[in-house]
């Protein structure tokens, strides 16, 4: 029987999805060097050209490193504040800075990171990352991550 501890419990999903994307990455690379040996070609041949021509390399770089400060965020700041910023922040990436964007951004960062955070924080009842915003309501008998 698998024993899972309550408070690392969030923890279990990211680890499968990690194996998953190893296991991917494996299929990947075993398919494109059988196919290069079978043109003729070195299973570790360089493939070429890694981007495209004209490729937004502000979103790439961008997406990378907000995804990297996301995952660092989490258990410093909480998930629920931690999600709103980010999630705010990349729609900025993407959309832009009009006026009409930032309203829109900062309201579907809000809401979307309320809803998710009360329906597997409280209702499915599944340990988010805590950090130093993570608020208790003992009164109702739940914590917002």
């Amino acid at each position: 029987m698998i024993k899972v501890v309550y408070s690392t419990q969030h923890w279990i999903m990211p680890r499968i999805v990690m194996v998953v994307l190893a296991v991917l990455l494996a299929a990947i690379i075993a398919t494109e060097g059988m196919a290069r040996v079978k043109s003729g070609g070195s299973f570790l041949a360089k493939p070429g050209k890694f981007f495209r021509e004209g490729c937004d390399h502000v979103k790439l770089w961008g997406t990378l490193v907000l995804f990297a400060g996301y995952l660092w965020c989490l258990n410093v700041i909480g998930f629920t504040v931690t999600s709103m910023v980010f999630v705010f922040l990349f729609n900025v990436l993407y959309a832009g800075t009009e006026k009409k964007s930032l309203l829109l951004s900062a309201a579907l960062s809000v809401s979307s990171a309320l809803i998710i955070s009360v329906l597997f924080g409280v209702v499915f009842n599944i340990t988010l990352p805590s950090g130093i915003c993570t608020l208790p309501f003992p009164q109702f008998g739940f914590t917002l991550y």
